[in-house]
């Protein structure tokens, strides 16, 4: 049986992002399928449509993993390869909070909602069989303990073309790691939740630290990203993770999302101690209004606090904002420059508000049928506020990334 693995691409080539996620199903497979697979991996941010639809024209099941951007161009290749002879699955952000919509598209034969290692064995199982699975909705439930599920198979993926990516707009080796699934925290404009629950899970520290080793050693990596939504949910895993990473002696830099109300001094001391040498804090507004709104839970007063200590210990502090929200005024938007310029960020990026499905301002009736391959959170026609219309949110964005400039994210630097 021949399985080939797509990730599309939302406009642009190159991408430092690795499919981590398609990763995990291919190694998943060739550990708990007892039979042989024929399993290819093409990503569309390197790979043409015309080499993409010919490594198609032989498999038995075609699987797209796609966010909302992605869905439009994922579709177009359904489309293309869609034979009455093979299976075309879609699973991802997009598909999962939206499964029943994805579903009444031709091209598609089954959806995947939610994690999808469970789901995709059982939809190879099911095709060895013979069964008609046609138009099904594969859903299972979540992996209760991950350090079961095996690495990512970064070979299938192709993970050297990410590295390479990152070498050429960083100068150095990166690739990331997927520590934790799953956030508890009830973010509005979020929809991480559609694939991963709310219900943190978490690898052990000692799991976490031989995939470190192993990319370091076999992949030449000089840092390392966390891609978990939070990596200091727990205290304790963190404690735990910094002195097993001490006591091996492993000095490989790294960096990981944070919550704001999820570090303290004690932690910082730790992460700083083992080499973390970046913080991506969601800052996201210095209006306490609009962080209310947006369900943070935090306080200004706790934020200026935290970045004052993470500077203390010498780690840099990315600060993530978001432009847009419905209540959001100019001099709401005000306020968050102001805290900006309090906190003093290394890194900073300026997100308009994207209104993905399952979000707090995803609109079913209206939004359903969207063009979501124009629609992001770096840059948007369609996200306005009682007070601001989309032209002046952009145009605040824009004076907010022009006077950080020397800080911007890469991406918005694209």
């Amino acid at each position: 049986m021949k399985i080939v693995f797509i990730q599309p691409n939302v406009g642009f080539k190159g991408h430092t992002w690795e499919a981590l996620g398609i990763g995990y199903l291919i190694s998943y497979l060739k550990k708990y399928y007892e039979k042989k697979l024929d399993i290819a991996f093409y990503s569309a941010f390197y790979d043409s449509e015309e080499t993409i639809i010919n490594a198609c024209r032989d498999a038995n099941i075609v699987c797209f993993t796609c966010t909302s951007p992605q869905y439009k161009h994922g579709l177009l290749l359904a489309k293309q390869v869609k034979k009455k002879t093979n299976l075309i699955v879609f699973g991802g952000p997009h598909p999962s909070a939206l499964p029943d919509l994805v579903l009444k598209d031709n091209s598609i034969d089954v959806v995947v909602k939610g994690e999808g290692e469970k789901a995709i064995l059982k939809i190879v199982e099911d095709t060895s069989k013979g069964l008609n699975i046609s138009k099904q909705i594969y859903q299972f439930d979540y992996i209760k303990d991950i350090d079961n599920i095996p690495y990512p198979d970064r070979k299938a993926i192709k993970n050297e073309r990410n590295i390479e990516q990152a070498y050429a707009d960083n100068g150095i080796r990166i690739t990331s790691i997927l520590s934790s699934r799953g956030c508890p925290f009830g973010c509005s404009f979020c929809c991480s939740r559609c694939v991963w629950g709310r219900v943190p899970r978490l690898r052990s520290a000692p799991n976490i630290l031989n995939e470190f080793e192993y990319l370091i050693k076999e992949w030449k990596i000089e840092f390392i990203k966390f891609a978990d939504d939070t990596f200091t949910i727990s205290k304790q895993r963190v404690i735990d993770f910094c002195k097993l990473k001490l006591e091996k002696g492993i000095k490989t830099p790294y960096g990981v999302n944070a919550h704001i109300n999820t570090v303290d001094e004690e932690s910082l001391k730790y992460l700083a101690e083992s080499n973390c040498q970046e913080l991506w804090y969601g800052v996201e507004s210095g209006s306490p209004k609009i962080l209310k709104d947006m369900h943070k839970n935090t306080t200004l007063d706790r934020i200026k606090e935290i970045f004052k200590l993470t500077k203390e210990y010498g780690i840099k502090t990315r600060a993530y904002f978001l432009l847009g929200t419905p209540n959001e005024t100019i001099e709401d938007i005000k306020m968050t420059e102001n805290l900006c310029d309090e906190i003093r960020p290394e890194i900073v990026g300026f997100s308009l508000l994207a209104p993905y499905p399952i979000n707090e301002y995803f609109d079913y009736e209206k939004m359903k049928n969207w063009d979501w391959s124009i629609f992001d959170e770096y840059n948007n026609d369609w996200v306005s506020t009682k007070t601001l219309t989309n032209q002046q949110l952009k145009q605040e964005q824009k004076r907010l990334i022009e006077k950080y400039q020397k800080k911007i994210t890469f991406r918005q630097k694209q």
